[in-house]
């Protein structure tokens, strides 16, 4: 009896006494239930086309009709205007379009630095607007410029110049119609497109003068090979 009294006792005094009192830490039922917190959801892709952007400085009509790449860009290949040369291939969206239609200064993004840069700023190699002129799926632009200088940073006259890829095809569009065609006249060398009429035509003239021959309704068969001797006999004398 005595030592459960005093068990009971020393029980008691840790219960009342504050500095022997032990606590568990609680575990927070808030945390526990909460939902991780969602992450920053991205932005949608940019707009390709049939929409209007409304961010757009371009006219409405023009921004929908324009088809970009999933960074909001559509490829602009550079021309010389009056030589036909193609001197290089850039970028714009649609600031940088609007800043080209409107400055008359082709003004690209650059992807690698991640803003405008207007062609000649630093190098002096000014790019004149001409035209602009966008192809018929809505996903290129082509524009024409008067090219200051050369329009490669390396100093070339065009990006295409230094690295020409060997072409083991037809060069030119006669060696193509040759090996295309490959039907051959009475000389041996082939017939050519657009030269088939006139080589049918030959031959139908020959044999109608045959017929007529033969028929008696032209010149008979006989004068005509005797007019065909003796015209060769005259080119003889006159040679």
């Amino acid at each position: 009896m005595r030592r459960a009294a005093g068990a009971l006792g020393r029980l008691s005094t840790r219960r009342t006494d504050p500095g022997t009192r032990f606590r568990r830490p609680r575990r927070s039922r808030q945390n526990a239930t909460m939902p991780p917190t969602p992450s920053p959801q991205q932005p949608p892709p940019p707009d390709a086309g049939g929409t209007p952007d409304p961010g757009s400085p371009l006219d409405p009509a023009l921004a929908a009709r324009l088809k970009r790449n999933a960074d909001g860009l559509l490829p602009a290949v550079a021309q010389q205007y009056d030589t036909g040369e193609v001197l290089m291939l850039g970028w714009m969206d649609d600031e940088a379009l609007h800043r080209t239609l409107t400055t008359g200064r082709c003004t690209y993004w650059s992807r690698s630095r991640g803003e405008y840069w207007v062609k000649g700023d630093t190098s002096g190699h000014f790019q004149h607007v001409k035209s602009v002129a966008l192809d018929c799926d809505g996903d290129t632009l082509l524009v024409r410029v008067d090219q200051i200088g050369a329009a490669c940073h390396t100093g070339d006259r065009t990006c295409f110049d230094a690295d020409p890829l060997p072409v083991s095809g037809p060069t030119d569009a006669t060696d193509a119609t040759d090996a295309t065609d490959g039907a051959a006249g009475e000389s041996g060398r082939p017939v050519r497109a657009g030269q088939t009429g006139a080589a049918e035509a030959h031959i139908t003239r020959d044999d109608t003068t045959g017929a007529a021959g033969e028929s008696g309704a032209g010149q008979p068969t006989e004068d005509a090979a005797r007019h065909r001797a003796e015209g060769a006999d005259a080119i003889e004398e006159r040679a």
